[in-house]
């Protein structure tokens, strides 16, 4: 590649994009360049880590480049991004420009404000994390609860989708390197699932991204609060309990008050929390598209102590009944 070249290659492999970037010389001129097209001021440039190239541009803008193999993402995201725009209680950030280079689609969007909840979760007391749960429940109700009008470019079709998932749920855990104890329960453990799933009734909008990557969060009289909500590149139209995942596995971890408090949040009745319940949460876990339960499933320790897969399910999804009120907790 010439490192003089302004534009980003027209067909990059995965291999070549992967080595592009680590060249932040050559994304900043890319960025530059599409700074210049639309006479953005000149400010201050930050790269920010992620599957994609972003970055800052001065405090009020972000700019997006997606490779031309995530051309799906980029649709998703300002797709999402528009249809969202001044529907929900948190900030959503806005699309101001968008379009190509050299083959490679790219975002101008406003820059929220906050800060990132993955940086501030572990340290949060445990009150302020049922604050952000139950938050955050309410939250995927309200995006739940739009309609999917003008979307239908990405809807996934939910049936065919999860059919593939079912099928490709082995050599997806291989790829990952499950224990073959996990490994081998995955074709006995899933023999049911097509019958033990929820049966979808109106595709709702999935972000796919309820992990504590994409929520900004604000203080406010000592307390944080769910603030903004950023990236939709994984965006589909299917199942509302998939979108349960992100925050069961990255940010509850195993904490059954946690897990009540997000989905008593969300909608369900306290005699909805049951066995069947957990069985379908874990079984989508491990059909989700991008599943990887070493990376997601933020228990300590979990992968020496779990021995069968129903003892992961009850680990990060199984409630719990106390003996003296027999409830559910």
């Amino acid at each position: 590649m010439n490192d003089s070249n302004l534009m980003l290659p027209a067909y990059p492999s995965m291999e070549e994009y992967e080595n592009l970037k680590k060249r932040p010389d050559i994304l900043e001129k890319a960025a530059r360049e599409i700074i210049a097209r639309h006479a953005l001021s000149d400010e201050m440039l930050s790269l920010f880590d992620g599957t994609n190239i972003v970055f800052s541009h001065g405090s009020h803008r972000v700019i997006k480049i997606f490779p031309p193999f995530h051309q799906d993402q980029f649709v998703s995201d300002w797709m999402v991004m528009d249809h969202l725009q001044g529907k929900l209680s948190v900030a959503t950030p806005v699309v101001e420009y968008r379009g190509e280079m050299n083959g490679w689609p790219y975002i101008i969007m406003s820059r929220l404000d906050g800060t990132p909840l993955e940086g501030l979760w572990e340290n949060l007391e445990h009150d302020n994390k049922k604050v952000i749960m139950r938050e955050l429940g309410q939250l995927i109700r309200e995006v739940h609860s739009l309609s999917t009008d003008g979307l239908e470019a990405i809807d996934s079709h939910w049936e065919q989708f999860i059919e593939t998932q079912i099928k490709q749920c082995v050599l997806q855990h291989k790829k990952t390197k499950l224990s073959d104890i996990l490994l081998q329960q995955i074709p006995e453990y899933m023999k049911s699932a097509k019958e033990t799933l929820p049966k979808i009734k109106n595709p709702v909008l999935l972000t796919g991204e309820y992990t504590p990557m994409n929520f900004l969060v604000k203080q406010v009289s000592g307390v944080w609060h769910i603030a903004g909500l950023i990236d939709f590149g994984d965006s589909m139209l299917g199942l509302p309990e998939y979108d349960l995942l992100g925050p069961g596995a990255f940010l509850i971890q195993g904490d059954k008050i946690l897990l009540r408090e997000f989905l008593i949040a969300y909608g369900y009745a306290s005699e909805e929390l049951t066995e069947i319940l957990s069985k379908q949460l874990a079984m989508l876990m491990l059909l989700h598209r991008y599943s990887n339960l070493k990376i997601q499933v933020r228990i300590d320790n979990w992968i020496n102590t779990v021995t069968s897969l129903k003892e992961l399910e009850n680990l990060v999804w199984g409630f719990t009944t106390s003996p003296d009120a027999g409830e559910i907790i």
